[in-house]
């Protein structure tokens, strides 16, 4: 290096230090309470090895790339071909939503899968910004009572019986329990969405299936029967696959042509709760949105009910949406006053002919609701 470029390069340093010590007295006063990106850990250093920028950069970027490069061969997995297949970066996260969303092309020549990626993707933004994870919502029985447990502290009093005689249940945590032996001890943990698993929960129509079971096996001793399994009562979020028979259920409970589909676009895994027994869902219950908190609809499957499969769903809605207020229309003759009573909700509002338009003439059902309201605030 020639003395003319040593004296230029210490002339660069003297300038950094004097613009250092001066602090931020070029910007205005009420910026320097703010928390802001700090550029002086990365001029320490360029001071300390006294070398020009693009030099220290040529240095520090091959490490920097290989690191990158360790953390992303970790967090890489195989799929079935045995392709490796790794995260995508926020970056590259970014630059393909925004160029399917600016393409020429319309949305409606795209394949189902592409369709499928482009709006997870989108949701993944979402939920970064609103800060939001996975994690939020538990892949196991016992961490999903650990959530559940976490956010009791934020309901209100007057429900505090029901969340007491939820939690004074004693039951083995299903990982540690000989039934999760006999399964292998994962079943349930592929499930997407999980939210709680029930194992202990008999209904009507599982007792009445395990009697004509027994009674079909006694009648026929001589004839070779298939081993009956087990399953447990699961509750997730609402998902593509429960769409047929979440419009089936709710056209038996309430009235034909209900379409939830657009509850997969507003916060599923905060809005949705869908309870199954294997592959049959069993019941439903369905938020608005994360910011209006109206619940829309809510029923259990015939056969399935007197179980608490009703109060465990709107349990879940509760605890995954603290601190708002959560409101609904029931008819005024619905048994399902009680459940919403038992957890604090109150009457606000008696609105004559509500379900006019929907209910159909015949229906048992009064036109006239009640307009409830559980305040959490």
């Amino acid at each position: 290096m020639s003395s003319d470029e040593s004296n230029y390069n210490d002339e660069l340093i003297n300038k950094r230090k004097k613009k250092r010590r001066k602090g931020n007295d070029g910007l205005p006063t009420a910026s320097k309470d703010k928390e802001s990106f700090s550029l002086n850990p990365l001029l320490d250093l360029l001071e300390d090895i006294e070398t020009p920028f693009e030099e220290s950069m040529d240095k520090l970027l091959p490490e920097y790339l290989h690191d990158r490069a360790v953390l992303q061969e970790k967090e890489a997995e195989t799929d079935g071909t045995g392709q490796t297949l790794r995260p995508l970066t926020k970056s590259e996260v970014s630059s393909f939503v925004y160029g399917a969303t600016t393409a020429t092309a319309s949305p409606d020549s795209w394949s189902v899968s592409q369709a499928l990626a482009l709006r997870k993707l989108k949701l993944d933004q979402e939920r970064r910004r609103a800060g939001y994870t996975e994690n939020n919502i538990s892949t196991s029985p016992s961490k999903s009572t650990e959530l559940l447990t976490s956010v009791t502290s934020s309901l209100p009093e007057h429900t505090s019986s029901i969340i007491d005689a939820l939690e004074a249940i004693q039951t083995t945590p299903f990982e540690n329990s000989f039934l999760s032996r006999l399964h292998d001890g994962a079943h349930g943990a592929a499930i997407p969405g999980l939210v709680s698993v029930d194992w202990e929960t008999v209904t009507p129509w599982m007792r009445l299936m395990s009697d004509v079971r027994a009674h079909y096996s006694f009648a026929h001793p001589e004839r070779d029967h298939p081993p009956s399994t087990v399953s447990p009562i699961t509750y997730t979020s609402l998902h593509p696959w429960h769409l047929d028979q979440v419009h089936d259920l709710l056209g038996r409970a309430f009235w034909s042509g209900i379409d939830v589909r657009d509850s997969l676009d507003y916060s599923p895994e905060r809005c949705t709760i869908v309870a199954a027994y294997d592959r049959l869902v069993v019941g439903v219950a369905i938020l608005s949105s994360p910011r209006e908190t109206y619940i829309t609809y809510l029923a259990v499957r015939a056969g399935w009910d007197n179980a608490q499969i009703a109060t465990t769903m709107l349990y879940h809605l509760i605890t995954l949406n603290p601190h708002q207020d959560i409101t609904l229309h029931v008819s005024a003759n619905n048994s399902a006053m009680l459940l919403y009573n038992r957890f604090g909700f109150k009457a606000e509002e008696f609105v004559a002919g509500f379900y006019d338009a929907y209910l159909d003439p015949q229906s048992r059902a009064s036109k006239n609701a009640f307009r409830l309201r559980l305040r959490q605030h």
